[in-house]
Protein backbone atom coordinates (compact mmCIF):
# COMPACT_ATOMS: atom_id res chain seq x y z
CA UNK A 1 0.00 0.00 0.00
CA UNK A 2 2.85 2.52 1.02
CA UNK A 3 4.62 1.39 -2.06
CA UNK A 4 1.45 2.55 -4.35
CA UNK A 5 1.33 6.08 -3.10
CA UNK A 6 5.03 6.53 -3.06
CA UNK A 7 4.36 5.68 -6.80
CA UNK A 8 1.24 7.49 -7.42
CA UNK A 9 3.20 10.89 -5.42
CA UNK A 10 6.06 10.01 -7.70
CA UNK A 11 3.91 10.64 -10.46
CA UNK A 12 2.03 13.59 -9.19
CA UNK A 13 5.22 15.40 -8.83
CA UNK A 14 7.36 14.47 -12.44
CA UNK A 15 3.21 15.88 -14.08
CA UNK A 16 3.63 18.95 -11.50
CA UNK A 17 6.83 19.75 -13.33
CA UNK A 18 5.59 19.27 -16.51
CA UNK A 19 2.84 21.53 -15.90
CA UNK A 20 5.57 24.10 -14.75
CA UNK A 21 7.76 23.51 -17.94
CA UNK A 22 4.58 23.83 -19.93
CA UNK A 23 3.56 27.41 -18.22
CA UNK A 24 7.00 28.83 -18.58
CA UNK A 25 7.02 27.95 -22.38
CA UNK A 26 3.70 29.25 -23.29
CA UNK A 27 3.84 32.27 -20.37
CA UNK A 28 3.05 35.27 -23.27
CA UNK A 29 0.64 33.23 -24.41
CA UNK A 30 -3.05 32.62 -23.65
CA UNK A 31 -3.39 30.09 -20.05
CA UNK A 32 -5.93 29.69 -18.67
CA UNK A 33 -6.70 27.01 -16.23
CA UNK A 34 -9.02 24.37 -18.55
CA UNK A 35 -6.02 25.13 -21.43
CA UNK A 36 -3.71 23.71 -19.63
CA UNK A 37 -4.77 20.79 -17.90
CA UNK A 38 -7.17 19.59 -21.06
CA UNK A 39 -3.28 19.49 -22.65
CA UNK A 40 -2.13 16.88 -19.77
CA UNK A 41 -5.59 14.94 -19.98
CA UNK A 42 -6.39 15.59 -16.48
CA UNK A 43 -9.36 17.46 -14.89
CA UNK A 44 -8.77 21.09 -13.88
CA UNK A 45 -9.89 20.37 -10.38
CA UNK A 46 -7.07 17.50 -9.78
CA UNK A 47 -4.56 19.81 -11.45
CA UNK A 48 -5.54 22.73 -9.32
CA UNK A 49 -5.37 20.13 -5.78
CA UNK A 50 -1.76 19.08 -6.89
CA UNK A 51 -0.51 22.09 -7.80
CA UNK A 52 -2.24 23.80 -4.59
CA UNK A 53 -0.92 20.89 -2.17
CA UNK A 54 3.02 20.91 -3.61
CA UNK A 55 2.68 24.55 -4.44
CA UNK A 56 1.06 26.31 -2.24
CA UNK A 57 -0.74 28.59 -4.82
CA UNK A 58 -3.15 27.40 -7.74
CA UNK A 59 -2.16 27.59 -11.05
CA UNK A 60 -3.66 30.50 -12.31
CA UNK A 61 -1.56 32.01 -9.24
CA UNK A 62 1.54 31.13 -10.33
CA UNK A 63 1.22 31.68 -13.61
CA UNK A 64 0.51 35.59 -12.44
CA UNK A 65 3.08 35.87 -9.79
CA UNK A 66 5.44 35.00 -12.94
CA UNK A 67 4.22 37.13 -15.24
CA UNK A 68 4.13 40.57 -12.54
CA UNK A 69 7.45 39.53 -11.61
CA UNK A 70 8.81 39.13 -15.42
CA UNK A 71 6.81 42.70 -15.64
CA UNK A 72 8.85 44.77 -13.20
CA UNK A 73 11.97 43.70 -14.72
CA UNK A 74 11.14 44.57 -18.34
CA UNK A 75 9.97 47.67 -17.17
CA UNK A 76 12.81 48.21 -14.62
CA UNK A 77 15.71 47.42 -17.72
CA UNK A 78 14.13 48.24 -21.03
CA UNK A 79 12.25 51.04 -22.73
CA UNK A 80 9.24 49.43 -22.64
CA UNK A 81 6.26 51.18 -22.36
CA UNK A 82 2.95 50.60 -19.68
CA UNK A 83 0.65 49.53 -22.11
CA UNK A 84 3.12 47.31 -24.22
CA UNK A 85 4.13 45.92 -20.90
CA UNK A 86 0.14 45.15 -19.78
CA UNK A 87 -0.54 43.32 -23.24
CA UNK A 88 2.94 41.12 -23.00
CA UNK A 89 1.89 40.08 -19.97
CA UNK A 90 -1.98 39.26 -20.97
CA UNK A 91 -3.80 41.98 -19.75
CA UNK A 92 -6.34 44.21 -21.85
CA UNK A 93 -5.64 47.19 -20.49
CA UNK A 94 -3.51 49.34 -18.61
CA UNK A 95 -5.36 50.32 -16.07
CA UNK A 96 -5.75 46.14 -15.30
CA UNK A 97 -2.32 45.90 -15.43
CA UNK A 98 -1.11 48.51 -13.41
CA UNK A 99 -3.91 47.43 -10.44
CA UNK A 100 -2.69 43.65 -10.12
CA UNK A 101 1.01 45.25 -11.09
CA UNK A 102 0.63 47.22 -7.56
CA UNK A 103 -0.98 44.92 -5.82
CA UNK A 104 2.30 42.47 -6.26
CA UNK A 105 5.12 44.69 -5.79
CA UNK A 106 3.31 48.00 -3.67
CA UNK A 107 3.68 50.77 -6.10
CA UNK A 108 2.48 51.60 -9.70
CA UNK A 109 4.64 50.65 -13.05
CA UNK A 110 4.49 54.53 -13.51
CA UNK A 111 7.11 54.95 -10.73
CA UNK A 112 9.54 52.07 -11.70
CA UNK A 113 11.66 54.21 -13.61
CA UNK A 114 11.01 57.40 -11.58
CA UNK A 115 12.09 55.84 -8.39
CA UNK A 116 13.82 52.90 -9.53
CA UNK A 117 12.35 50.92 -6.03
CA UNK A 118 13.25 47.19 -5.00
CA UNK A 119 10.57 45.03 -7.02
CA UNK A 120 9.61 41.80 -6.10
CA UNK A 121 10.83 38.95 -8.15
CA UNK A 122 9.28 35.62 -8.31
CA UNK A 123 11.26 32.92 -9.24
CA UNK A 124 10.65 30.20 -11.46
CA UNK A 125 9.57 26.86 -9.46
CA UNK A 126 11.94 23.67 -9.90
CA UNK A 127 10.56 20.43 -8.44
CA UNK A 128 13.33 18.27 -6.93
CA UNK A 129 13.28 15.40 -4.87
CA UNK A 130 16.76 14.50 -2.48
CA UNK A 131 17.45 11.80 -0.70
CA UNK A 132 20.27 12.82 1.35
CA UNK A 133 21.60 11.38 4.33
CA UNK A 134 23.70 8.75 5.70
CA UNK A 135 26.66 8.46 8.38
CA UNK A 136 28.79 12.02 8.75
CA UNK A 137 31.61 12.15 10.95
CA UNK A 138 31.18 15.92 11.74
CA UNK A 139 28.19 17.78 11.05
CA UNK A 140 29.30 21.12 9.31
CA UNK A 141 27.75 24.36 7.99
CA UNK A 142 28.80 22.81 4.26
CA UNK A 143 27.41 19.27 4.72
CA UNK A 144 24.08 20.38 6.70
CA UNK A 145 21.27 18.72 5.16
CA UNK A 146 19.82 20.98 2.39
CA UNK A 147 16.50 21.05 4.34
CA UNK A 148 18.13 22.47 7.44
CA UNK A 149 20.27 24.68 5.81
CA UNK A 150 19.86 28.38 6.54
CA UNK A 151 18.28 29.55 3.12
CA UNK A 152 16.09 32.45 1.91
CA UNK A 153 13.33 31.63 -0.32
CA UNK A 154 13.63 33.00 -3.55
CA UNK A 155 10.19 34.35 -3.97
CA UNK A 156 11.25 36.37 -0.98
CA UNK A 157 14.60 38.09 -2.61
CA UNK A 158 14.42 41.28 -4.09
CA UNK A 159 16.68 43.18 -7.22
CA UNK A 160 18.01 46.53 -6.29
CA UNK A 161 18.67 48.55 -9.09
CA UNK A 162 20.21 51.82 -9.44
CA UNK A 163 20.67 54.31 -12.43
CA UNK A 164 23.22 53.41 -14.94
CA UNK A 165 25.00 55.42 -17.23
CA UNK A 166 22.54 54.84 -20.09
CA UNK A 167 19.35 55.45 -18.18
CA UNK A 168 20.87 58.69 -16.59
CA UNK A 169 20.95 60.20 -19.59
CA UNK A 170 18.45 58.85 -21.29
CA UNK A 171 15.50 61.44 -22.09
CA UNK A 172 17.72 64.07 -19.81
CA UNK A 173 21.00 65.23 -18.32
CA UNK A 174 22.95 64.14 -15.16
CA UNK A 175 23.34 66.48 -13.11
CA UNK A 176 27.51 67.35 -13.95
CA UNK A 177 25.59 68.39 -17.68
CA UNK A 178 24.87 72.30 -17.32
CA UNK A 179 24.07 72.69 -20.57
CA UNK A 180 20.68 74.68 -21.53
CA UNK A 181 18.89 74.29 -24.99
CA UNK A 182 14.74 75.18 -23.33
CA UNK A 183 14.17 78.80 -22.97
CA UNK A 184 10.99 80.53 -22.23
CA UNK A 185 10.34 84.04 -22.54
CA UNK A 186 6.92 84.36 -20.65
CA UNK A 187 5.65 87.53 -22.39
CA UNK A 188 5.24 85.40 -25.11
CA UNK A 189 3.18 82.85 -23.57
CA UNK A 190 -0.80 82.57 -22.89
CA UNK A 191 -1.19 81.95 -19.18
CA UNK A 192 1.08 84.30 -17.99
CA UNK A 193 -0.56 84.79 -14.17
CA UNK A 194 0.33 80.79 -14.16
CA UNK A 195 4.27 81.92 -15.41
CA UNK A 196 4.17 84.55 -13.05
CA UNK A 197 3.86 82.41 -10.03
CA UNK A 198 5.73 79.39 -11.17
CA UNK A 199 8.90 81.70 -11.60
CA UNK A 200 8.02 83.86 -8.44
CA UNK A 201 8.34 79.91 -6.86
CA UNK A 202 11.60 78.80 -8.21
CA UNK A 203 13.49 81.88 -7.46
CA UNK A 204 11.78 81.55 -3.60
CA UNK A 205 13.55 78.33 -3.65
CA UNK A 206 16.54 79.07 -5.54
CA UNK A 207 17.34 81.88 -2.87
CA UNK A 208 16.53 79.40 0.26
CA UNK A 209 18.61 76.66 -1.48
CA UNK A 210 16.35 74.61 -1.90
CA UNK A 211 17.44 71.25 -4.12
CA UNK A 212 14.13 70.96 -6.20
CA UNK A 213 12.85 69.93 -9.32
CA UNK A 214 9.38 70.75 -11.31
CA UNK A 215 7.81 67.38 -11.79
CA UNK A 216 4.07 66.25 -12.37
CA UNK A 217 1.97 67.90 -15.01
CA UNK A 218 3.81 71.05 -14.26
CA UNK A 219 6.74 69.97 -16.43
CA UNK A 220 4.69 69.89 -19.47
CA UNK A 221 3.87 72.67 -18.71
CA UNK A 222 7.38 74.49 -17.80
CA UNK A 223 8.31 72.87 -21.30
CA UNK A 224 5.84 75.61 -23.25
CA UNK A 225 3.21 73.50 -23.40
CA UNK A 226 0.60 75.82 -22.41
CA UNK A 227 -2.71 74.67 -20.43
CA UNK A 228 -4.62 76.35 -17.06
CA UNK A 229 -2.25 74.69 -14.13
CA UNK A 230 -4.61 73.85 -11.60
CA UNK A 231 -1.53 73.14 -9.10
CA UNK A 232 2.02 73.28 -9.34
CA UNK A 233 4.16 69.95 -8.98
CA UNK A 234 8.13 70.31 -7.31
CA UNK A 235 9.99 67.25 -6.32
CA UNK A 236 12.28 67.68 -3.24
CA UNK A 237 15.57 65.44 -1.78
CA UNK A 238 13.90 62.85 0.11
CA UNK A 239 15.54 64.10 3.63
CA UNK A 240 14.38 67.20 3.34
CA UNK A 241 11.15 67.20 3.98
CA UNK A 242 11.13 69.49 7.31
CA UNK A 243 13.08 71.66 5.43
CA UNK A 244 10.22 71.64 2.69
CA UNK A 245 7.41 72.52 5.70
CA UNK A 246 9.62 75.24 7.40
CA UNK A 247 9.89 76.92 3.88
CA UNK A 248 6.35 77.16 3.36
CA UNK A 249 5.93 77.46 7.08
CA UNK A 250 3.75 74.39 7.78
CA UNK A 251 3.15 72.52 10.87
CA UNK A 252 1.70 69.45 8.82
CA UNK A 253 3.57 66.20 7.96
CA UNK A 254 3.72 64.30 4.32
CA UNK A 255 1.69 61.66 3.58
CA UNK A 256 3.11 58.15 2.87
CA UNK A 257 0.64 56.96 -0.44
CA UNK A 258 3.19 53.48 -0.57
CA UNK A 259 7.13 53.30 0.73
CA UNK A 260 8.92 55.41 -1.05
CA UNK A 261 6.71 58.10 -2.14
CA UNK A 262 5.40 60.76 -0.16
CA UNK A 263 3.64 64.13 -0.97
CA UNK A 264 1.86 67.19 0.87
CA UNK A 265 -0.17 70.07 -0.63
CA UNK A 266 0.14 73.61 0.28
CA UNK A 267 -0.51 77.18 -1.24
CA UNK A 268 1.70 79.82 -2.76
CA UNK A 269 0.10 83.25 -3.88
CA UNK A 270 -2.86 81.14 -4.09
CA UNK A 271 -1.70 78.49 -6.16
CA UNK A 272 -1.84 74.90 -4.94
CA UNK A 273 1.42 73.20 -4.83
CA UNK A 274 1.96 69.46 -4.53
CA UNK A 275 5.41 69.00 -2.60
CA UNK A 276 6.65 65.44 -3.16
CA UNK A 277 9.84 63.59 -2.23
CA UNK A 278 10.29 60.15 -3.78
CA UNK A 279 12.60 57.91 -2.00
CA UNK A 280 16.43 56.79 -2.67
CA UNK A 281 18.30 53.53 -3.23
CA UNK A 282 21.32 52.84 -0.96
CA UNK A 283 24.77 54.79 -1.63
CA UNK A 284 23.32 56.92 -3.63
CA UNK A 285 23.78 60.74 -4.36
CA UNK A 286 20.92 62.37 -3.54
CA UNK A 287 21.33 65.29 -5.76
CA UNK A 288 22.31 63.03 -8.39
CA UNK A 289 19.40 60.90 -8.19
CA UNK A 290 17.05 64.19 -8.21
CA UNK A 291 18.08 65.25 -11.14
CA UNK A 292 18.15 62.27 -13.07
CA UNK A 293 16.00 62.50 -16.64
CA UNK A 294 15.92 66.14 -16.18
CA UNK A 295 16.10 68.94 -18.75
CA UNK A 296 17.28 72.20 -17.87
CA UNK A 297 14.75 75.26 -18.87
CA UNK A 298 15.66 78.87 -18.46
CA UNK A 299 12.26 80.88 -17.66
CA UNK A 300 13.00 84.49 -17.89
CA UNK A 301 17.03 84.29 -17.36
CA UNK A 302 16.22 81.30 -14.30
CA UNK A 303 17.60 78.34 -14.97
CA UNK A 304 15.65 75.18 -13.40
CA UNK A 305 15.51 71.67 -13.42
CA UNK A 306 12.54 70.29 -15.07
CA UNK A 307 11.38 66.29 -15.51
CA UNK A 308 12.10 65.79 -19.36
CA UNK A 309 9.58 65.37 -21.82
CA UNK A 310 11.44 61.74 -22.55
CA UNK A 311 11.04 60.64 -19.61
CA UNK A 312 7.33 61.39 -19.52
CA UNK A 313 6.60 60.24 -23.02
CA UNK A 314 8.54 56.98 -22.26
CA UNK A 315 6.86 56.19 -19.04
CA UNK A 316 3.53 58.34 -19.30
CA UNK A 317 -0.12 56.75 -19.65
CA UNK A 318 -1.32 56.50 -23.34
CA UNK A 319 -4.93 57.36 -22.26
CA UNK A 320 -3.73 60.37 -20.16
CA UNK A 321 -4.92 63.85 -21.46
CA UNK A 322 -1.58 65.14 -21.62
CA UNK A 323 0.29 62.57 -23.56
CA UNK A 324 -1.31 63.27 -27.11
CA UNK A 325 -0.16 66.83 -26.39
CA UNK A 326 3.35 65.70 -25.89
CA UNK A 327 3.59 62.85 -28.04
CA UNK A 328 2.61 65.55 -30.84
CA UNK A 329 4.76 68.54 -29.59
CA UNK A 330 8.47 65.93 -29.68
CA UNK A 331 7.29 64.75 -33.57
CA UNK A 332 7.01 68.07 -34.10
CA UNK A 333 10.08 69.87 -32.27
CA UNK A 334 12.09 66.62 -33.84
CA UNK A 335 12.62 65.12 -29.96
CA UNK A 336 13.84 61.97 -29.74
CA UNK A 337 10.57 59.32 -29.22
CA UNK A 338 11.79 55.80 -28.26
Amino acid sequence: MQKKQDRELGHGVMLLQEIIDYIEKNLLEELTLDRVSSHFYVSSTLMNQLFRNICDMTVMEYVRYRRLSLAGNDLMTSNIHIIDAALKYGYETPEAFSKAFTRFHGFPPSLVRRIYPKIKVFSRLQIKIEIQGGWQEKLTEDNLPSLTKPNASEQERYLEYGYNDSTKLRGGYSMEHQNCKFHINTNDMKQKEDWKILLQLVKKLKEAGMTFKVDGSTMIFAHGLEFKLDKICITFKWNEGQKVLDFFGEVAEFSEVFPGFKYYDTKFSGMKVRCMLYGEFPGSDTDEVLYQNTDIVEIDGVLTHVQSLEFYYENGEPDNKYYKMVEEYMKHNNRDLK
